[in-house]
Formats: structure tokens, C-alpha cells, sequence
């Protein structure tokens, strides 16, 4: 679950200091990035991120914090509605970097700004010197007026994109606000994923399902008993969830790194981590598993250490909406494979097996 606080604090402090001189595009832009990261806004995020990276060659696909925003959409709605979704946002970008109908700017925000600065400065201290004489004082003025010709186009071209961008990022935070004040706390696009996550569960894991919803409604009351009620179904909603997709046996198993562990009922982890061994491990090769099976294994462990705050510690009601949100995306992750749906269950070749 979200901050909502944090989340509208951000926002109305982005809209009232939208048009402060000196605020630059840059500044707005990570203003908006930053809210979509905590509403869970996968969409925005990689458009943000395209914005605030130098895409000269380099490879789109291959920038950290887009493959993030990618892994987290394909978790909710799958590799294909994911990529989908990924060049929605990329033509939105693109149409904001338009020069022509074959040319785009694809310079960071930070860089086009700065260059810009500099174009503008150049234009400004055009100045004829006083000291020339009539015919230089001529010769002069003609090729400062022809250099100056030469740079307005770049002066109203980075105009141009930095006007489409900032007038792009107050819309998505009048978006934002709206929907703030509609009772949205999670981006639109999230509540869309929802349905697809909670049907997932239902058919995979009924009983995880209902935990879950036992934990939002505890955790919804703000409550001491209930934070740690709410954080304590965040645990009974994986365990339900290790029964699903890889059902306790008495056998012990060695893994990729050598150590043998138990499948037994209580060790609902190690279940998990073997359920995406042999399911992702089918497609993708020893590093890509190895690294997926890390990236899970922490994610387990820091939910678990938060759920487990709710029986040693006083948990917070902010790290109690961490571990509900957090173990409802963890769940997503794992449906996605269990249904063939993951980025992770692509081969190669990015035919997504069935």
C-alpha cells in the first residue's frame, strides 16, 4: 500500500512550486519520477527515466532503472502487456523529442537544458565592438547576424521540447492530484493490474487470497494490534502461497550453489526458491537464474523480517503498508510464473512459452 500522505505532500509541493523561476524541466521531472516510484506507476516511471537519461548509443534496453520499471510491470501483467505498455510510454517520450518527422533529440533533460543555457549565451553576447571602423563595424554586424541565424533554430527547437516536457509533467501531476482526491492512493494503472493479480490468486491460491484481504483491512485501521495483525497475514499469505505453487514433501533438495535444503512443510521458503528454480530454470540459463533466485530470496527475507516485526516488535503503520504492498507485488511475480505469463518464462528467442 501507498503513503498517501507523502504521496499528496509531493504533489501539491511539485504544483505550487511548478512555475517558481529557476525551477528547471530536470527538477519537475524528478519531482514526477519520484511520485510515480512510490504510487508503484511502472508506466511513468520508464517514460521519467527515458527523459533523464542520454540515450545516444546507448541501448534502451539495457538502463537499469527501465529494466526495473519493466521486471515490475511483467511481474503484473506480463511480458507481452509489459513491452506493450513499455512503447506506449516510449512514443510518448518521442513525441515530446520530435525535431522533424525523422530527427529526435534523445540527449537527458539535464543535457538539452544546459545546452540550451549555452546556445543562449553565445546568442546574447553577440555585442559589435565599439572601436571599429565603419566598414568592419558593417562586416561584423553581418556575421554576427548570420551566427545568430544559425542558433535561433537550436534556441526554439530546445524551446520547444522543454515546453512539450513540462507541460507533460503538470498533466500527469494534475493527474495525479485527481485522482489523490478520488480516494486513488496506487496509480490508475495499478488499479488495472489488480484485477489480474487477484485472479491469479484466487485460482492458484484461494486461501492466500483471503489473507491477504485480512491484511489490508487490518492494516487500513491504523491500530497497533491490528499493524500487527495485518503484517502477521503478509507471513500466513506466502506460506499459503509456498503450499500452491510447490506443496511440502520430506525430500531435501541440493541447489544451484550446493546446499541441500528441506521442502518440509515449515520451510515454506525453500519451497518458493524451488518452485522458481525449476520453473524459471527451464528457460533461462545458469546467470539469469542464479541472479532471479537472489533477487526473490531478498525480497522473502525482507518481508519476512517486517511480518515478523509484528509478533518481536512495535511495527509502524508505514512499514506495515511496505510489507502488505510489497508481499502482494512478490505474489504477482510468482503467479506471473506459475501461469507462464513472466518476462523470466520467455526464451531466447522471446517466445513466450505456454
Amino acid at each position: 500500500m501507498v503513503d498517501a500522505s507523502r504521496v499528496r505532500t509531493l504533489t501539491e509541493r511539485a504544483l505550487d512550486n511548478f512555475d517558481n523561476p529557476g525551477t528547471s524541466v530536470a527538477a519537475l521531472v524528478r519531482q514526477a519520477q519520484r511520485i510515480a516510484v512510490l504510487r508503484h506507476d511502472y508506466g511513468a516511471q520508464i517514460r521519467f527515466v527515458y527523459e533523464l537519461t542520454d540515450l545516444q548509443g546507448n541501448d534502451k534496453r539495457d538502463i537499469p532503472a527501465i529494466t526495473k520499471a519493466r521486471n515490475g510491470l511483467a511481474a503484473l501483467i506480463g511480458a507481452q502487456e509489459a513491452e506493450r505498455e513499455e512503447i506506449r510510454q516510449f512514443m510518448r517520450y518521442q513525441r515530446n523529442r520530435e525535431i522533424t518527422s525523422k530527427t529526435v533529440l534523445v540527449q537527458s533533460i539535464d543535457q538539452i537544458e544546459l545546452h540550451l543555457m549555452q546556445i543562449q549565451r553565445v546568442y546574447d553576447d553577440s555585442v559589435v565592438p565599439s572601436n571599429l571602423t565603419p566598414i568592419d563595424t558593417y562586416f561584423f554586424a553581418k556575421d554576427m547576424d548570420a551566427a545568430q541565424a544559425k542558433l535561433l533554430p537550436q534556441l526554439q527547437q530546445g524551446r520547444d521540447i522543454l515546453a512539450k516536457v513540462r507541460q507533460s509533467i503538470h498533466e500527469y501531476l494534475i493527474e495525479t492530484e485527481s485522482e489523490l482526491d478520488a480516494g486513488k492512493t496506487e496509480s490508475s494503472f495499478f488499479d488495472q493490474v489488480q484485477m489480474r493479480i487477484n485472479d491469479a490468486l484466487n485460482k492458484y491460491a484461494p486461501v492466500a487470497a483471503q489473507r491477504f484481504i485480512a491484511s489490508q483491512e487490518r492494516v487500513s485501521t491504523g491500530g497497533s494490534e491490528d499493524i500487527s495483525h495485518a503484517l502477521t497475514s503478509c507471513r500466513r499469505m506466502m506460506e499459503s502461497l509456498a503450499d500452491s505453487l510447490y506443496p511440502a514433501n520430506n525430500e531435501v533438495i541440493k541447489g544451484g550453489d550446493g546446499i541441500e535444503r528441506s521442502m518440509s512443510e515449515g520451510a515454506y521458503k525453500n519451497r518458493i526458491l524451488q518452485f522458481v528454480a525449476e520453473s524459471v530454470g527451464k528457460h533461462k540459463d545458469g546467470k539469469v537464474l542464479k541472479a532471479t533466485i537472489a533477487e526473490i530470496s531478498s525480497k522473502l527475507d525482507a518481508l519476512l523480517s517486517l511480518a515478523n516485526k509484528g509478533v518481536h516488535d512495535d511495527a509502524t503503520l508505514a512499514e506495515a503498508h511496505t510489507c502488505v504492498i510489497q508481499t502482494y507485488l512478490l505474489a504477482g511475480s510468482l503467479l506471473a510464473i506459475a501461469d507462464g505469463t513472466s518476462y523470466l518464462m520467455q526464451d531466447e528467442d522471446n517466445t513466450a512459452s505456454v
